[in-house]
């Protein structure tokens, strides 16, 4: 980064802590789906790009997200969802109202495993 002698600079810096870790299986059909990409989505995606978190199915199906922060989200597994823009909420939006909602409590510490396998949508 390079800054002119004499002009201003305004630095704006995100910090986000989370203590939750979020685990749980994704499956098609029934079965453990392996490789498959699971995104937690917060309630406003917009407002909320850092509380974004990724993980990739293992061969059991089993997923782990860590540093999750207390609230609202959507959880979704995509099959070969890899380039997809992730990052842009409509990207998601479509696969959102297929996706299992959780909520992390406030002060919630350790894993939060999900009751239910999430279902792994077709790439659209």
């Amino acid at each position: 980064m390079n800054v002119a002698a004499g002009a201003s600079l305004q630095v704006t810096a995100v910090l986000v802590g989370g203590a939750a870790t979020v685990e749980g299986v994704a499956q098609r059909s029934g079965k453990p789906a392996s490789a498959a990409m699971v995104v937690l989505v917060p309630d406003d995606p917009e407002a909320n790009l850092e509380l974004f978190r990724r993980d990739q199915s293992d061969l059991d199906g089993s997923f782990a997200l860590a540093q999750v922060v207390a609230g609202s989200y959507t959880i979704l597994a995509i099959e070969n969802g890899w380039d997809l823009d992730w990052a842009k909420p409509a990207v998601l939006e479509s696969y959102r109202q297929h996706g299992q909602k959780i909520a992390v409590p406030d002060g919630h510490k350790g894993s939060i495993h999900l009751s239910a396998p999430v279902e792994v949508q077709p790439k659209l």
